[in-house]
Formats: structure tokens, C-alpha cells, sequence
């Protein structure tokens, strides 16, 4: 509970209606979750216009509104009707998130928050931050693309983050639950609406920097300066920044003041040794000033190096012991959807991943290049409603990589997947594939993972991209249930036993 004249002072709202000073116990931009004694935030989203919703917020007891802008005449009509003050901010999201938490009591205080961000990566190496944690002995939340875990209790994600009432609820359950440290993917969007305003992060990761999401920022530049919001929070909270040493944003993420660095990569403070890799696993040394530490795990590729590396740096600035770092790494037997093998017996291998940016799928096409002794056929299509720019870049990284190309539909949303398509086309024409040779175009996303599967020879890698983890297809405005990786087994056992599957 806090007075109304305290947030007034504290967050330099203005106004000029009169107002008296109430006790105020909650607050929300959604009207629907509005009660007596809250205030209402309205803000104008993608999809959604929240001064709409000023009246249900009024009738169910809000007791102010704040906004950026001045009030329709016909909705401040409403406002001066129920006698309830509209204050304006000039960063409404920030404010909700702020008062969410000072009203819940700063919940993040008592935990230790670690927060990740860059395009990819985020979510494997939460899962190695969450492991190796449990293996010290230590009570872990995670939260990110694949769900918010706590302990025992898992929710299902909306967001990669969620929305600040949402996470200040996730860390009140947290604390109930005794959960002392929480591992957290920060996505740019989440950043840049300030969604985790009023966290104290104590350790910061940062992987990479590549084109993603400029439907939403526009420029990388707008891009960068999103990730680089954690770093600075972070450096506010006195803690410690990760940085991928290798990557060419590096030096602006280094250069966040009041931060102390760990850097990772060939030339990091943490650093690979003698790594080999196998379709069973990775071997590898990771090296750290005199330590040196030996690892053994089932995650494949040369970039889930880079992921085990940057995990190790953040653990380790929470003086976590390598014999814990080790255990935590060797016992993670998948993370879902990341350069999973399914799990049918043949003589080639399908893989199922996530990658959906440029520098994703390069990623993968370039570790099943150092695993596959034959052909690469990759599968992959691109979103709706989202970047069109990196779908020709796409084409051309796949056709580069690639011996086989199969383009198909992603999550078309209200686009046509025809029109994405022929986007993605451009690019693989560019890198010298020939159409009816090499390439195909096969707009069903189930046809063409059957057709690739039984394009596969002896020792061939399929690649099936784009959608990993993802259970479902968004098409139009529905989504229809659609999991790669049930649709590659079923046409895996209908090949091996040489028939049709029911």
C-alpha cells in the first residue's frame, strides 16, 4: 500500500484536475484486472489502444489514471464524471513497472536476478545457468521462451518476457517458494517497453547481436540500444556484466560504465580448449585464468560452446565451484527445440531447430557441416508480420550451407506464404541454387518435412527450421497444432517401415 501523494512526488506526475490523496494497493494496464484502490495505466499498444478501456477501469475502482497523452474530450468526460484524477507521464510503461514492484514490497531485492540478452542463445543458456545452480544446492527459477519455471511449478510463456505486473507476480511466488536466485531471458521488446524496469539485476549476459526483430526496432541501432538497457540497469545495481568477446557489438557492452566485465570466447577470460564435437555430444575444455575444467555434454554444436562458456562466466561471478559447472553441464540432456536430433532409428539424422534469424540458421547449417559426413537438406520458411528484410538473407545462408534447400511456410500469420516465399527465394537464386536441381519450393509445411525425409540418403543431415519447441502453426489470426518434431517422427517410422503411418 502507498499514498497517492507519494507516487505523485516520487515519479513527477502532472495534472490539472483536483484530486485528494488515497491509499493506492495495486496497478495495471489491464482494465479486466482492475480493483477498488488501483491505478490504471493507459497505454497505446500494436493492438490494442488502453485509453478505450479507461471507463471498465473507472467502474471497477481505479482511483487514478495515468497516461502520456491528453484524454479523447468524450473519455475525460468519464474520468471527471467518476471525480478520479488523470495524471500524464512521459514513460507511463516505466512508471506501471516501478510501482508494480515498490508496491509488492521490491520483491527482486532478496534474489538474486541474472538476466540475458542478445538474438540468439538466451534460452540454452538458461537452462545451463538453471542446472548448474541445482547441482550447488541452489533453489532456481527460470523464466524465457519455453515457459516460467519455479521449481516444482511451471507456467507457460506468452513472452520471452513477461509484462511487469506479470513478472512482479512470478517474483512474489518466487519468494514464497524460497526461490533465492532466478535465471531470466530479456528480450529487446521486453527492454524497450520496460517491462523489467524496477529489477535489481545482479548479473548481466550478453551473446550476440544479428538482425532480428526490426519490424519492432526498425534500425539495429534502435536494436542495440534496447540490449544495452540491461547492461545499464545492471551497472545501477552494482553488479556484473558477461560479454561475448568475439561478437562485433562487444566494445559497446564493455563500455557501460560502472559494470565489472568477464568476457568468453577464443579470446575472453574464459576461453574453449581442444573441443570436438560428434552427433552424440561435445567435448570440450573450458579455461579460466589457472582453472581448467573438463566437459563432457550431449549438447551438439560449436556454438552451444560459446553458450557453455558464457553460463560458466555468469556462475562463476556468483562463486559457484567448477565441480558444480561441470556436473550442471553434463547432466543437460537437451534443451527443447535447439539442435534436437529426433529420435528415430535411420541412417541419416533430422534435426529440429529453432534458428530463425541469418546468423541462427548459419549456426546450424554450419555445425551440421562439422557433424554430417553427406548432404545438408534444410527445411525452414520465415514468419508473418514480422522482419522482411532477413528473409532473402535467409535464402541466401541456406543455399550457401546448404546441398538441398526445401522452402516452405513458417508462421505465415496474415501474410500470404506464397508472397514470404517467393521473399525467401530471392536469396537462395542469389547463392547459385537451381531451381528443380537443388532447391524446392513446397508451401505445406508437413509435405515438405515428408519430402525431405524421403529425399534423405545414407548419412544425409536433415535440418527442419525455424519453429523448434513450437507446438502449433500461426495462421491468420489461429493456431493450429503443429509440432516439427512429431511430424518428422511420424514420417520417420512410416519410411522405416516402409509404408503408410495411420
Amino acid at each position: 500500500m502507498v499514498n497517492l501523494s507519494y507516487i505523485v512526488d516520487k515519479w513527477k506526475l502532472s495534472s490539472q484536475d483536483r484530486w485528494e490523496d488515497k491509499n493506492v494497493i495495486g496497478v495495471s494496464e489491464n482494465s479486466k484486472k482492475v480493483n477498488e484502490n488501483f491505478i490504471f495505466v493507459a497505454i497505446e499498444g500494436d493492438n490494442a489502444n488502453g485509453y478505450r478501456y479507461i471507463p471498465e477501469a473507472l467502474k471497477r475502482g481505479a482511483v487514478a489514471i495515468v497516461g502520456e497523452k491528453d484524454l479523447p474530450l468524450d473519455i475525460s468526460r468519464e474520468v471527471k464524471k467518476y471525480g478520479v484524477p488523470y495524471f500524464k507521464s512521459n514513460e507511463p510503461r516505466r512508471f506501471l513497472a516501478e510501482l508494480a514492484h515498490l508496491i509488492a514490497g521490491e520483491p527482486t531485492n532478496n534474489i538474486t536476478i541474472i538476466g540475458i540478452t542478445g538474438t540468439n542463445g538466451k534460452t540454452t543458456i538458461t537452462y545451463m545457468v538453471e542446472n548448474i545452480l541445482r547441482e550447488a544446492g541452489i533453489k532456481v527459477g527460470r523464466f524465457g521462451t519455453l515457459g516460467y519455471k519455479l521449481e516444482d511449478e511451471y507456467i507457460e510463456a506468452i513472452h520471452t518476457t513477461p509484462f511487469a505486473e506479470d513478472l512482479v507476480e512470478l517474483f512474489l511466488r518466487a519468494k514464497r517458494k524460497r526461490i533465492s536466485h532466478i535465471v531470466m531471458e530479456v528480450s529487446s521488446h521486453s527492454l524497450a517497453q520496460h517491462r523489467v524496469a524496477g529489477i535489481k539485476f545482479d548479473v548481466c549476459g550478453f551473446t550476440n547481436l544479428t538482425q532480428d526483430h526490426l519490424d519492432f526496432h526498425k534500425t539495429m541501432e534502435d536494436y542495440l540500444k534496447a540490449k544495452l538497457k540491461l547492461f545499464e540497469m545492471t551497472a545501477n545495481s552494482g553488479g556484473v556484466g558477461i560479454v561475448n568477446i568475439s561478437d562485433p557489438y562487444a566494445r559497446f557492452f564493455l563500455s557501460v560504465p560502472g559494470l565489472k566485465f568477464f568476457t568468453y570466447g577464443e579470446n575472453g577470460d574464459f576461453y574453449p580448449t581442444e573441443v570436438k564435437l560428434t552427433t552424440n555430444g561435445t567435448h570440450f575444455f573450458v579455461n579460466y585464468e589457472d582453472a581448467k575444467c573438463e566437459v563432457e555434454m550431449s549438447l551438439i554444436g560449436r556454438h552451444n560452446v560459446l553458450n557453455a562458456l558464457c553460463a560458466c562466466a555468469i556462475v562463476r561471478a556468483l562463486n559457484i565451484e567448477w565441480e558444480y559447472i561441470k556436473r550442471g553441464l553434463e547432466k543437460l540432456s537437451r534443451v527443447p527445440g535447439r539442435f534436437e536430433i529426433v529420435d528415430e532409428p535411420a541412417d541419416f539424422t533430422v534435426v529440429i531447430d529453432y534458428a530463425h534469424t541469418e546468423d541462427g540458421l548459419k549456426n546450424a547449417l554450419t555445425t551440421a557441416r562439422e557433424l554430417t559426413k553427406s548432404r545438408i537438406i534444410t527445411v525452414f520458411g520465415c514468419g508473418g508480420n514480422r522482419d522482411r528484410t532477413k528473409r532473402p538473407k535467409m535464402g541466401y545462408t541456406a543455399g550457401n550451407l546448404s546441398d538441398i534447400v526445401v522452402i516452405t511456410s513458417d508462421n505465415p500469420r496474415n501474410e500470404e506464404p506464397m508472397e514470404i516465399i517467393k521473399e525467401i527465394e530471392e536469396g537462395v537464386l542469389k547463392s547459385g541454387k537451381v531451381k528443380d536441381k537443388d532447391y524446392f519450393v513446397i508451401e505445406d509445411r508437413k509435405e515438405a518435412i515428408r519430402f525431405a525425409i524421403e529425399l534423405a540418403d545414407k548419412d544425409d543431415m536433415v535440418i527442419i527450421a525455424g519453429k523448434g519447441h513450437e507446438p502449433y502453426q500461426i495462421v491468420k489470426d489461429k493456431k493450429i497444432p503443429f509440432d516439427d518434431r512429431e511430424v518428422a517422427r511420424h514420417y520417420l517410422k512410416e519410411r522405416i517401415c516402409g509404408g503408410s503411418i495411420q
